[in-house]
């Protein structure tokens, strides 16, 4: 019995090797993005209940993630996850835990400028949490505080 648990577990630390820290697994990913927090500080009780009735509301799609993209690793998966051109900065990853911060352009919908993000990884799946301030001159007061999290795991292989 001990043989046989010695050999799962050299196995297992023999399939990582060749996979750099942070590099996903290609195939169809599931997303899910669920928004957490929305508030807009001031709004009459109408608005804010509209807010408050997006919140805990899962979102699902699914893409394929191709090779090249699995290769990039998390860094350019997480930028990809928010609407708009985004790119992450002062960037940190390791052991399977990674933070930055998520500066976007051309936002729309319920996207920040600039989010704060944590979050866990592993070749299969990726768990981020993100928060921020939107500010627009509509919102009651100029501003709203949004966050959300965005699951992101491979389920199989790509459809054709």
């Amino acid at each position: 019995m001990k043989y046989a648990i010695a050999t799962l577990s050299a196995c297992a630390l023999l399939s990582a090797c060749g996979t750099a820290d942070g590099e996903l697994t290609a195939g169809n990913w599931k997303n899910t993005m669920t928004m957490t927090k929305f508030e807009i500080p001031g709004a009459p009780a109408a608005m804010a209940m509209q807010a408050q009735s997006v919140l805990n509301k899962p979102q699902s799609t699914e893409a394929c993630m191709t090779p090249a993209m699995a290769k990039a690793g998390v860094r350019d998966f997480s930028s990809a996850m928010q609407q708009g051109d985004c790119k992450m900065e002062d960037f940190k990853q390791g052991g399977g835990k990674m933070s930055g911060n998520m500066v976007c352009t051309g936002v729309s919908g319920f996207g920040a400028p600039q989010m704060k993000m944590d979050g866990t990884y592993t070749t299969e799946k990726v768990s981020m949490n993100l928060s921020g301030e939107v500010s627009d001159s509509k919102i009651p007061g100029g501003k709203a505080n949004i966050g959300m999290t965005i699951t992101s795991e491979r389920i199989g292989d790509c459809k054709s």
